[in-house]
């Protein structure tokens, strides 16, 4: 009787893990990480200059219209997604389509207003990657930026970055 029993409870946890899988029918997400390799929190500020002007305007300064950027806060040991797609990431990214992250410490972010952030330089790293570079580091963007990254265009360059 007992093993009766306990096929039945067995039986009945797999329905309702079926059925629950079934009823979740949404579709995957895709996502572009920013992978935090520090030991401190760090915030991001992102923008897909296509996404706004049809064309790549690189800039290595904030705009003053603090709606343009994603801002995530990136903490120690955690991948944050800046975007998610629903589209399998190959057929959603251009090559010439281009993401400009801005990395900057917690404290820095939390302490000034988005007017002092637009007026002061103190990014710890700032990356101007095509989709073609984001493709090559597998949709994850690492920082500190590692050897994979030495030819992408970023501030301070990847020589720079690595000896601090």
């Amino acid at each position: 009787m007992k093993r009766l029993e306990c096929l039945s409870v067995v039986i009945f946890a797999l329905l309702t893990i079926f059925a629950n899988s079934c009823i979740s029918m949404e579709p995957p997400l895709y996502g572009l990480y920013l992978d935090n390799k520090t030991e401190e929190d760090l915030y991001a500020l992102c923008r897909w200059d296509t996404y706004y002007s049809n064309k790549y305007i690189k800039e290595d300064r904030l705009e003053e219209d603090s709606s343009l950027y994603k801002k995530v806060k990136i903490e120690v040991g955690y991948f944050h997604a800046f975007f998610e797609v629903e589209e399998e990431p190959e057929d959603y990214l251009k090559s010439t389509d281009t993401i400009t992250v801005f990395i900057l410490s917690k404290e820095d972010y939390e302490s000034k207003t988005w007017g002092q952030l637009v007026d002061t330089f103190c990014f710890r790293q700032i990356y101007h990657l095509s989709g073609d570079d984001i493709r090559l580091i597998g949709w994850k963007i690492p920082y500190p930026p590692t050897e994979k990254m030495r030819n992408m265009d970023m501030v301070p360059s990847y020589d720079e970055a690595v000896k601090n």
